[in-house]
């Protein structure tokens, strides 16, 4: 597309341009949400068990399963590595990386100072627009969470809550290191997520992220943080309280 243009004339370059970024555009995008597919499809069949760290994950494999071309198969699997989710086996595949504990409990202590920070940065500059998407969030985890027993969208939907209030901090690099230390926290402890739906104790949990919108809406920011730093404690102290089980699935070091 880019050759193309240039090879024309000047005048002629204006007058196609148009077309020409709307034309690059559309593959440029439907070529990142071929990628996107795949790499949510395989890191959610990690977190529902269907690959563990003796499977053996194969470009071939996602083609035929997704009915998607190479390029975008290959670009997802280099994009799960770079975010240590999976590792290349030269000439032979990926597999899925282990995670630690000292993994797990690192990601989750930085977790809590990104997002505390992220909150501070962002409290002040959250509007009407901001308040009604986070409130949206939270009512589509009601409506969905608990009728489906998936942790995968379990995991999506609140992830999707907190690393939406972390893009009104305006740092791209805090929004990128969250939902990467999400993911190895739910990643370590998908456990935790099937014994809340037994006991329906998540519900209670759930609720904090409406308090949180309502502090914020209040204009309350000791109560924010409190919400805030309540909703992440449940998550840790889960994780203390059944440490030595936990160790037992994952590398310990």
């Amino acid at each position: 597309m880019h050759d193309r243009l240039i090879s024309v004339p000047l005048a002629d370059r204006m007058r196609y341009n148009v077309k020409g970024r709307k034309e690059g555009a559309t593959m440029q995008t439907e070529a990142a949400m071929k990628k996107n597919f795949v790499y949510r499809s395989v890191f959610a069949d990690i977190v529902r068990g269907k690959y563990t760290a003796t499977s053996l994950i194969t470009e071939k494999q996602l083609i035929d399963k997704y009915g998607i071309s190479k390029s975008p198969v290959r670009d997802a699997l280099v994009q799960l590595c770079a975010d240590d989710i999976i590792e290349s086996l030269p000439r032979i595949g990926y597999r899925v990386k282990p995670v630690s504990m000292k993994d797990i409990r690192d990601a989750l202590i930085l977790r809590k100072m990104v997002e505390r920070t992220s909150l501070e940065m962002a409290f002040s500059k959250i509007g009407e627009e901001q308040l009604h998407t986070l409130q949206a969030l939270y009512e589509e985890s009601q409506k969905e969470e608990f009728t489906q027993k998936d942790p995968y969208i379990h995991w999506e939907l609140n992830a999707r809550f907190h690393i939406t209030l972390c893009t009104f901090s305006g740092n791209r690099f805090f929004t990128r290191t969250l939902d990467n230390l999400m993911k190895t926290c739910f990643r370590g402890i998908t456990s935790y997520y099937e014994d809340t739906w037994k006991t329906g104790s998540d519900k209670d949990r759930s609720e904090w992220h409406k308090i949180l919108v309502d502090a914020i809406r209040s204009k309350d920011y000791q109560k924010a943080r409190h919400a805030l730093e309540m909703d992440l404690a449940e998550l840790d102290t889960y994780f203390l309280k059944n440490d030595t089980v936990l160790s037992s699935s994952f590398i310990i070091s």
